[in-house]
């Protein structure tokens, strides 16, 4: 495979012992993304530990943007479909949990999903049972923990946030347009067409005769939702690295500009003054 002459010069550069210059050539890479094609793979076979560490950051650098557009995309997708909320999901919980394995997490939704095939999705009855059935535990949506809204730790622990098991579940449901997630006084359920309602509180699962007011969420907004409650948990924990990734996943916007409009220490000028120092 043959690359511009500008992308090989750069990449011959990538054992630079400074480390800021390295830096700089990785983000000159990076602004030639389409250009790389399979280079990242082809140097991490390089014979020297250092090029071989970077082009493996080169391309974790690379993964990570695919999954903040992809998840960027589905917020913005007109109708959302259960396979696509799920890879959003994924999506989401890999820019938070940024060291996991993608396959360990896809396997993690594989095999619920191939134990969802045991059970009929019919009615919220079903969906109460399945829930019971496999042990999954509703969290309150005010125990603000990351691990509870992202998918891959709600799986293996079966315990998540309710509004994130109450978007899992409707994904489930076989037909979708006789159900709607939505949330009541701060609750997030699932409202089907005879005016049941499937609602969580204390670890347990209930249903209900709907009489109320309700809001109604469509998936897109249940992601954007969760996305922003784990960019609360960035900001609580002085996360730079996170708040940029969560920002940019939920603006579309790759540039350090989506900072421009954060608070102090988040904002631009409170980012290169550090960077300065």
């Amino acid at each position: 495979m043959t690359f511009p002459p500008e992308i090989m010069q750069l990449a011959a550069m990538l054992d630079d012992r400074d480390e800021e210059v390295a830096v700089n050539i990785m983000a000159q890479l990076l602004a030639h993304e389409d250009e790389l094609g399979e280079l990242p793979a082809l140097l991490q076979e390089n014979p020297d530990p250092l090029v071989r560490r970077r082009a493996h950051l080169l391309q974790n650098a690379i993964a990570m943007r695919y999954r903040r557009r992809g998840f960027f995309a589905a917020l913005n997708e007109t109708e959302l479909d259960g396979g696509g909320f799920f890879s959003a999901l994924t999506a989401l919980h890999l820019l938070w949990y940024d060291k996991d394995q993608s396959d360990e997490v896809a396997e993690e939704v594989v095999n619920f999903l191939h134990t969802a095939e045991k059970f009929v999705f019919d009615s919220l009855e079903d969906v109460e049972l399945f829930m019971r059935k496999n042990l999954f535990l509703p969290e309150n949506e005010t125990t603000i923990r990351p691990e509870i809204f992202c998918i891959g730790t709600v799986l293996y622990q079966h315990c998540g946030a309710t509004s994130l098991l109450m978007g899992v579940n409707h994904a489930l449901l076989a037909d979708e347009e006789r159900f709607r997630i939505v949330r009541v006084n701060g609750r997030f359920g699932l409202l089907d067409t005879e005016k049941k309602e499937l609602l969580s509180g204390n670890g347990a699962w209930t249903l209900t005769e709907f009489d109320g007011k309700a809001e109604f969420w469509t998936r897109q907004d249940l992601l954007r939702y969760l996305a922003v409650t784990l960019l609360s948990c960035a900001v609580n924990s002085d996360s730079y690295r996170y708040v940029m990734s969560i920002t940019q996943a939920l603006t579309g916007d790759e540039s350090e500009h989506v900072f421009d409009s954060f608070p102090y220490p988040f904002c631009s000028g409170a980012i290169e003054g550090e960077t300065e120092k």
